[in-house]
Parts: C-alpha cells; structure tokens; sequence
C-alpha cells in the first residue's frame, strides 16, 4: 500500500522515486499500525466498560445485602433491646410493690410508736402530777 500525495509530494520536492516509494509504503505501514493501535484501544474502552459496569452492579448488589444484614442486625438488637426493658420493668414493677409495702409498714410502726409515746408522755405525767400531789401533801 502507498500513499499517492505522499509520494507525489515527496518527487516533486526532489527526492528519487524508490526513495519516495519506499517513504510513501513506510508512513502507510504506520498508518495500518496506527489504525489497528486505535482499534485495540476502543476494544479496550469497550471491554473495560463492560468490566466497570459489572463491578458496579456488583457493588450494588454487595452494598444492597450489607445494608440488609444491616438493617435485619438493627431490628434484632432493637428487639432484643424492648425484651431488656420488658424484664427490667417487670423487675422494678416488683421492687416497687416491695418497697410501697416496706414503706406501708415502717410507716404503721411509726404510727404505733408515735401513739405508745404519746400513752407513755401521758402515764409519766400523770404518775408526775401523783407524785408531786403526794409530796405536797406529806409536807403542808
């Protein structure tokens, strides 16, 4: 294969004709070269494309099932969690009854011991005033 306007160009600037041939046939070897380097390239873009879109799909798919791991992790811990709280609740529900019924208690033995005072304040008056009667009378 020759390229024609090289090879005239290249006679009419006055080089030889084998030599304008043989440059002619050269630049057209490197043009095919050329050609085919430009086909492999766009083979490549074409391959890498259809790489790229594959992984993407493919991360896609990864992050989708991550997310669904994720989100099945979340609603268990969540679960789990309100089953802590149930029992916990139920716990302080008992303690809390206890401590009303402790405080119910302490609270009537206090009233007892306040009215067994106040029966004793009363008593030891009394034998006071008794006695104070007694003494005034022993000596007036």
């Amino acid at each position: 294969m020759l390229i024609e306007e090289l090879y005239d160009a290249l006679i009419e600037a006055g080089a030889s004709e084998a030599k304008a041939k043989a440059a002619a046939r050269a630049i057209a070897d490197y043009e095919k070269r050329f050609g085919g380097i430009e086909r492999e390239l766009a083979s490549l873009r074409s391959d890498f494309r259809t790489e790229l879109t594959e992984f993407r799909s493919e991360v896609g798919r990864n992050f989708a099932e991550v997310n669904r791991q994720f989100t099945e992790i979340r609603s268990d811990v969540e679960r789990k969690f309100l089953e802590f709280r149930s029992d916990i609740d139920k716990q302080f529900a008992g303690v809390d009854k206890q401590f009303a019924e402790s405080r119910a208690y302490v609270e009537k033995e206090f009233t007892d011991i306040r009215g067994t005072l106040k029966l004793h304040n009363w008593m030891m008056g009394t034998t006071i005033a008794l006695l104070t009667a007694m003494f005034l009378k022993m000596f007036y």
